[in-house]
């Protein structure tokens, strides 16, 4: 939403604004903030947590936040950049260790750590088949099942179906990989290197890669919006992990993009320098010379005249 006035907008502006969003997306509930000065300046909770209790929604409602989680794995992996573990430009298998990438030509160039953070690696949308006709093409579980590795997940061998740098295609295997890039560098666990690397340090008490026992019951509930009402969404939880898991708040996520904004630091730490906050915000590959361009891991666009950088979460 573009909001054009000579003036900063009044909370009641806000709440105005965040009001109409029901009448032209219907929700059961939604959470809009504001993060100014580096804090969370505006909050505005509407609708409802989970309709059967009629909790409402509040800055404290645990949220699926889904595909910005790649943003998270993003900055661990530059977070290994700045210790000098991990080189953008090198190989993706020199890291990995798990499973490996394999080209469907020897002619193609060797996928780059650079290439996952761009998703020009040239990996497919669909790593399996079968997924196609499965919940989340195939990579998710029933919440409470065992997850599958992604060594187990994808057979020891991810294939690239297409030359490295030559196509931009949106999907969760690369995130993913860098995700298991992280774990196979530093021998930790994604979600324990997110909380000890990004959440602690960012004051960000409630996020977690997956819902724990500590937040789940804040989780929201899910829903489908029908014709004849709305019906209640059984969880399910993702394999590629490192693209599309992690659970916050709106607290968290206003203490999260006070860091971006704040070159890799808020009030409460630091999780980045400024100029590696700075090459993630800067294109890296311009699929289009009539779009500003893709950041690492972070989508470039044009917003009423200005330069936004953003991620959606779906």
């Amino acid at each position: 939403m573009a909001i054009t006035t000579p003036q900063q907008p009044t909370e009641t502006d806000m709440r105005a604004l965040v009001g109409e969003i029901p009448s032209r997306h219907a929700a059961v509930g939604l959470a809009a903030g504001v993060v100014r000065d580096g804090r969370l300046d505006f909050f505005h909770g509407h609708g409802f947590a989970d309709l059967a209790t009629r909790t409402p929604i509040t800055e404290d409602t645990v949220f699926r936040v889904a595909s910005i989680t790649k943003t998270f794995t993003a900055i661990a992996v530059m977070q290994l950049r700045e210790r000098g573990l991990v080189d953008l430009d090198a190989p993706a298998n020199d890291y990995l260790k798990a499973y490996t990438l394999t080209a469907g030509d020897p002619r193609f160039p060797p996928a780059t750590v650079r290439h996952l953070l761009t998703h020009t690696a040239g990996l497919p949308e669909v790593a399996q088949p079968w997924g196609m006709f499965m919940p989340d093409f195939g990579e998710s579980v029933k919440s409470g099942r065992p997850l599958p590795s992604l060594a187990e997940y994808y057979g020891g061998s991810l294939g690239i179906g297409a030359p490295p740098g030559s196509r931009f295609v949106y999907g969760n295997h690369g995130p993913a990989t860098l995700g298991q890039i992280v774990e196979d560098v530093t021998g930790t666990p994604l979600a324990a290197y997110f909380r000890d690397h990004i959440f602690t340090p960012l004051g960000m008490e409630d996020s977690d890669l997956l819902p724990v026992d500590r937040i789940g019951p804040r989780l929201a509930t899910g829903y489908e919006i029908r014709s004849r009402g709305v019906k209640e969404i059984a969880p399910r939880d993702m394999v590629t992990a490192g693209a599309a898991s992690v659970s916050s708040t709106p607290r968290d996520m206003a203490r999260y993009l006070a860091a971006l904004l704040g070159g890799g630091r808020n009030d409460h730490g630091t999780v980045l320098g400024p100029d590696s906050v700075a090459m993630m915000f800067a294109p890296h590959h311009q699929p289009d010379p009539r779009i500003p361009g893709l950041g690492l891991a972070f989508f470039r666009f044009d917003l009423d005249g200005h330069l936004a950088v953003g991620h959606q979460g779906t």
